[in-house]
């Protein structure tokens, strides 16, 4: 079960990581949402930005989960 954990909490860090980097670089976010058949130009690198911060967040709270319980 605990390998589980550390399965999650590693994607969702990735996740995280990828979204933050997307947030940041306007040319990587534009090629990946070329395809997008809805596009919200204004808001999506802060999007991006708070959805990789709560995956990050998520990933985090899932490996120190165990220490405070």
């Amino acid at each position: 079960m605990a390998m589980w954990k550390y399965i999650a909490a590693s994607i969702l860090l990735v996740f995280g990581i990828v979204e933050i980097v997307l947030a940041f670089s306007p040319s990587l976010r534009e090629a990946l949402m070329q395809t997008s058949p809805v596009r919200f130009k204004a808001g999506e690198s802060s999007m991006f930005l708070l959805a990789g911060i709560s995956a990050l967040v998520m990933g985090i709270g899932i490996l120190v989960y165990g220490l405070f319980v």
